[in-house]
């Protein structure tokens, strides 16, 4: 099926704000370096990005739902636009300090989890739910192929002509994401009567993610996974370096090649639910991973490691492409934001704790001990999917049930 013009112009602002986000992967760091060269202060960047997204996300989420979610998404781009333009003119004028890059960070990080989880609320509004697996993948592909491939060297490169080269560029970049979204036509406000305070609205969403028990499952699945993921990647570049022999050129090489699994990925996502459902072809997914990971545990020869992190890859597009559209055909439109922000949170949160997590037992047993603890973590997830196949494949017999008396509903008319 036709996924139509509004999916393209969400496709359009997708791809401009995740290349900005691939630049600014690769120019934000080497940015803080001009300023420092204390590896401390520098990581500290990072915390700058992530703490603020975790405060915020809950209250975005009630934004998302109270308001006209095309609106928040433009603006968000637009706002992005605006605090990279302002970067470009303090480099210029040779008046940035770490604090004020340390702030614009923080800005980008709490837009960016507007944006994102406005975009993740919009799509099953423009989008019919038949097509929801198709639309995710093409946004998965194509986050891939600008973040992973194109995003990172552009900015490398534009950083070495002139360190505002690629601030520049990511001003261009939102701009054109907020023109795309801009430029959606359909209705995409939500009917909100002032009454209940934030923190009861954040608890409505919290509730009803609680008691659907398809949702809380894929919540808490990505939440154990988010756990998982950051474990070993929280210090592969260390295990390329002392494990693997390489170089910084050569673990970027590897990055790339592993990314070249999530382009495979998002191929076969939707394929795969065609052929064995949603619960299995998850099952499958997250049993894949785990063993990419326990593969990587026993066996560390570069070529063996490099095809096993790519297989990952693969399992994680798989999983979010599904999980995400279930996700959206499930949760009522009026409550998308919030339950959205619960299970950002919660991933959001994952990731911090499988860092510390990582780091705690690559440095207390081995660099390779803490890729077999991650694979156990994928397997015990894979288990708690398929003890729940039968409430999955009651729901999705009714959701191909309902998709085709809508389907025929459209003949009619």
């Amino acid at each position: 099926m036709k996924l139509g013009p509004e999916f393209r112009r969400i496709w359009f602002g997708n791809a401009s704000s995740n290349l900005a986000d691939g630049v600014t992967f690769v120019a934000m760091p080497l940015l803080a370096a001009t300023l420092t060269r204390d590896p401390l202060l520098i990581s500290g960047l990072s915390a700058a990005y992530a703490v603020p997204r975790i405060i915020a996300v809950l209250f975005a989420g009630v934004m998302i739902d109270r308001g006209d979610r095309r609106r928040l998404l433009y603006l968000s781009n637009y706002s992005r636009a605006l605090v990279f333009a302002l970067l470009a003119v303090l480099i210029l004028s040779g008046l940035l300090t770490l604090p004020t890059l340390y702030l614009a960070f923080a800005l980008v990080g709490i837009i960016e989890t507007v944006s994102d989880s406005s975009a993740f609320a919009v799509l099953p509004q423009a989008v019919p739910a038949r097509g929801l697996d198709r639309a995710n993948s093409q946004i998965a592909a194509t986050q891939i192929v600008v973040d992973e491939f194109v995003g990172p060297p552009v900015g490398g490169f534009l950083f070495g002509l002139a360190p505002v080269a690629p601030i520049i560029a990511n001003a261009f970049s939102f701009l054109g994401a907020g023109m795309g979204y801009q430029a959606l036509r359909g209705d995409y406000r939500q009917e909100y009567e002032s009454g209940p305070s934030m923190v009861e609205e954040i608890r409505e969403g919290a509730v009803w993610l609680w008691r659907n028990h398809i949702v809380r499952t894929l919540v808490a699945v990505g939440a154990v996974a988010s756990i998982a993921y950051m474990i070993p990647f929280s210090y592969l570049v260390l295990y390329s370096s002392e494990v693997l022999g390489l170089d910084p050129t050569g673990y970027g090489l590897l990055l790339a090649f592993s990314a070249l699994g999530g382009l495979l990925g998002a191929w076969s996502a939707s394929r795969m639910r065609e052929v064995l459902g949603y619960c299995r072809s998850i099952v499958i997914a997250l049993t894949t991973g785990a063993a990419s990971f326990v593969t990587i545990f026993f066996v560390d020869h570069l070529v063996v490691v490099a095809v096993a992190l790519a297989v990952y890859i693969w399992h994680s597009v798989v999983w979010n492409v599904l999980a995400s559209s279930m996700r959206q055909k499930i949760t009522p439109n009026r409550l998308m934001g919030r339950v959205g922000s619960v299970s950002r949170l919660l991933g959001l949160s994952g990731l911090a704790a499988g860092a510390l997590i990582g780091g705690a037992l690559a440095s207390l047993v081995d660099l390779a001990f803490p890729f077999l603890v991650a694979g156990a973590l994928f397997l015990v997830i894979a288990i708690m999917c398929l003890m729940r196949l039968p409430v999955f494949d009651a729901w999705e017999r009714e959701q191909r049930l309902s998709e085709e008396n809508s389907d025929h509903g459209s003949e009619d008319r």
